[in-house]
């Protein structure tokens, strides 16, 4: 039997992103399981020429911005009464994603895909695909908001 008991969900608080944050609560409501939504901020380019306290500023700008955000998530899974950890890291998306997967023993990662056509994936990558051949545990990917689940 499968046992899921901590699911992954990064997001970039995109609609794909919450698209899949829905799919991710039902399926810890099915099997019991403690969400961790992840938002990576990528750093900033060290090109550019900043101050160090002004590039405290953007950080510290940006994280409350991200906080903002998880905040506007939270009704989506109190109403399903989860237990859900919110976590903010900086570094390289599908970097943090795999190595917050591994160490909180993620039994399943659901993320969302923009499905970029072929030139902008081939000049840009995805996240998504990265994380599927790097992640430690089953990935779901979900591309598309017009197939919902139904409940009886």
């Amino acid at each position: 039997m499968i046992n899921i008991q901590r699911i992954l969900v990064p997001t970039d608080f995109s609609e794909p992103g919450k698209h899949a944050l829905k799919y991710a609560i039902a399926f810890a409501q099915q099997f019991g399981a403690v969400v961790d939504v992840l938002h990576v901020m990528e750093p900033i380019p060290p090109g550019m020429m900043m101050t160090y306290i002004a590039m405290e500023e953007i950080r510290d700008h940006s994280r409350g911005e991200v906080k903002t955000a998880l905040k506007e998530l939270e009704p989506l899974w109190e109403e399903a009464g989860l237990e859900v950890d919110e976590v903010i890291v900086e570094g390289y998306p599908f970097v943090e994603i795999v190595k917050h997967a591994r160490e909180s023993n993620a039994d399943l990662i659901v993320m969302g895909t923009h499905g970029h056509g072929a030139i902008k994936h081939a000049l840009l990558g995805s996240v998504a695909e990265r994380t599927v051949r790097k992640a430690p545990c089953p990935v779901l990917t979900v591309r598309h908001s017009d197939h919902e689940f139904v409940h009886p």
